[in-house]
């Protein structure tokens, strides 16, 4: 690392000359001011052996570098066994200009919350308070609902957890919860999975994480745990100073370089002579691809619209259907019976009027209308939350009469 960021010293120090954006050619000086990397190499890159205490604080990067100095040179201080640092006595950024490597950890909403926080320390004390078979039951017997996976097997089966699986997993996970565990440890999950949410938008505050060390006690009362010095959850209280520096979190989460890892290996791998998946391999699919629409049984809809037509929606909307329709040239009274749509000639009137007012065509009973099982809406990002898309599948099934068995 040291001599692959050796040019940036000379050019933090004098400046370079680069082209910006407007043509015009200035004197920058870049500097090292992001580093993203996980738990144990921080702690590799700082000389720091054992992480930081749950209270300790920030850390003076030219006092370290004094103390390393000292113990290369012979000298015991109480410092270093103080600190926990090693023997790394020439840290790649010791030399670096305006550089403080402590303040270069960025948040990493993958492995400190998602895997983390939640699933490494959450859901591992709450599997020691209602036990394992318990918390698969919960999981097994939670109703089928679009939009949310549902864990069939429970999730002590689940052998490859990925992203996707542990956000999945906190949509549901209070639920899970209600009435299994004492209340202060509701609370705690509570506080734990709001911060998790607070901490993917733009602004979120100091007291997020209030609640948690109000109530986090009870875990101790329960033996589930043994003491709060957990580094990631230490480094939850930096994220308002890290945003606060360097903008939100999104900008740093590993999760989109996991993903590209996923695909460059299987892309190396299926082109060597070694196709054969090993069941410790990758999975050939990525586990968010339910939320994704498969494009040999969807087409995006024509944004064409006729010259009397107005637009029926927003432009930044994209509906996607089949196809072919599942059941095709389907009657008026055949919907009535089989979906019980009874005021659809009605409805569908006042809609043509409302969003197609110079439209000539007026439905009756004698035509025929395609029926499919779902349509997907494609929603644009929203910009205060830096969200991505907004995927949303609407599902058209039968009418279930009362007393009636259908199979799913």
């Amino acid at each position: 690392m040291s001599l692959l960021l050796q040019p940036l010293i000379s050019a933090g120090q004098d400046g370079v000359e680069m082209v910006c954006v407007d043509s015009q050619i200035r004197c920058v000086y870049p500097i090292l001011a992001a580093y993203v990397v996980d738990f144990p190499e921080q702690c590799l890159v700082t000389g720091d052996e054992r992480g930081d205490p749950l209270s300790s604080l920030m850390r003076d990067p030219q006092l370290i570098k004094e103390v390393l100095e000292k113990r290369k040179n012979g000298q015991h201080l109480a410092e270093f066994e103080e600190y926990g640092l090693c023997t790394i006595y020439n840290p790649f950024w010791a030399d670096l200009p305006h550089t403080d490597i402590f303040l270069t950890f960025m948040p990493d909403l993958l492995h400190q919350l998602h895997k983390g926080i939640f699933k490494d320390h959450l859901v591992k004390w709450c599997l020691d308070i209602i036990g394992e078979e318990e918390l698969d039951a919960q999981f097994k017997v939670m109703p089928h609902y679009p939009g949310l996976q549902h864990f069939k097997k429970g999730i002590s089966m689940v052998k490859q957890w990925m992203g996707t699986e542990h956000k999945e997993m906190q949509h549901v996970f209070l639920r899970i919860l209600a009435g299994a565990v004492p209340s202060q440890v509701l609370l705690v999950a509570h506080t734990i999975l709001d911060f998790s949410y607070y901490a993917q938008l733009q602004i979120h505050t100091t007291e997020s994480l209030d609640l948690f060390h109000a109530n986090k006690n009870i875990l101790l009362e329960l033996e589930v745990c043994e003491h709060f010095n957990i580094p990631k959850l230490h480094q939850l209280s930096h994220y308002v100073q890290s945003i606060s520096l360097f903008g939100t979190t999104d900008g740093f989460n590993t999760e989109l370089l996991e993903q590209l890892h996923i695909d460059f290996v299987k892309e190396a791998y299926h082109a060597s002579n070694n196709c054969v998946d090993d069941e410790r391999g990758y999975e050939s699919e990525s586990s968010d691809s339910d939320s994704k629409i498969e494009d040999s049984q969807t087409q995006p809809c024509s944004t064409v619209h006729p010259a009397n037509m107005a637009p029926m929606t927003d432009p930044c909307l994209v509906h996607s259907l089949a196809k072919n329709p599942a059941y095709p040239r389907q009657s008026i009274q055949h919907l009535v019976t089989a979906h019980g749509t009874t005021m659809f000639l009605q409805a569908f009137k006042s809609f043509l009027q409302k969003h197609i007012p110079h439209n000539k065509i007026v439905p009756g009973p004698q035509d025929r209308f395609d029926v499919f099982r779902q349509v997907v809406i494609v929603a644009p990002s929203n910009p205060q939350a830096n969200d991505s898309q907004k995927w949303w599948r609407i599902r058209a099934t039968p009418e279930v009469h009362p007393g009636v068995e259908t199979r799913v």
